[in-house]
């Protein structure tokens, strides 16, 4: 009789076991089960390129900015004196952009600069029609695209000229030695990009 209680207390033990492993092995398996998922979601791109350049923080693109000066019947073509008015190009391509953002150019005549009476004096879009600015303050060229707008490409034409008139800073000497000195007039043009955020 002592053998058989051993005997079944023996087969109660090993059912026991039995249970709880299949407790344990059943619970693990739920929560190796539920343990992991994933999503996968694109980052928006911001590849915006200026006058074909790529641009990214602080991006000099000086050497891609050719001013065009024309001429007239009193100033000969390529060449800057007072009254002279030229422009130059940006071209944005804003194909790889994700997001609407807003640019902003901003203007100013360098302090090392031998002619201090350069300014903006319009601009014009995708070659329409020229805009003209009304004052002499600070000139701000600023658009929003927006994402729903499919714009691929924007180009921008700015027109610069030498102010000569009573408003300016440099009288006709100072013009005088501008114009016989080898030092460049220079012009800083800023272009700032910023998402359009919700």
């Amino acid at each position: 009789m002592k053998k058989n209680k051993k005997t079944l207390f023996f087969i109660f033990i090993l059912i026991f076991l039995l249970i709880i492993s299949f407790i344990i092995v059943d619970t693990y398996a739920k929560y190796l089960s539920s343990a992991s998922s994933s999503a996968n979601v694109s980052i928006a791109k911001w590849n915006i390129k200026v006058n074909n350049v790529t641009i990214k923080d602080n991006t000099d693109i000086s050497s891609t900015i050719t001013p065009v000066f024309p001429g007239n019947e009193n100033i000969a073509s390529n060449i800057i004196a007072p009254t002279a008015e030229g422009y130059f190009d940006l071209e944005l391509d804003i194909q790889d952009v994700d997001v609407s953002f807003n640019y902003t150019i901003t203007s100013t005549v360098a302090e090392n600069s031998s002619v201090k009476d350069f300014s903006i004096v319009g601009y014009s879009i995708d070659n329409g029609p020229k805009i003209e600015f009304q004052t002499n303050d600070e000139k701000t060229i600023s658009e929003d695209i927006l994402l729903n707008d499919d714009i691929q490409n924007r180009k921008i034409r700015i027109y610069i000229k030498w102010i000569d008139d009573d408003s300016q800073t440099m009288d006709n000497a100072d013009d005088t030695l501008a114009a016989v000195s080898n030092n460049p007039a220079i012009f800083n043009v800023t272009i700032n990009f910023l998402q359009i955020a919700n």
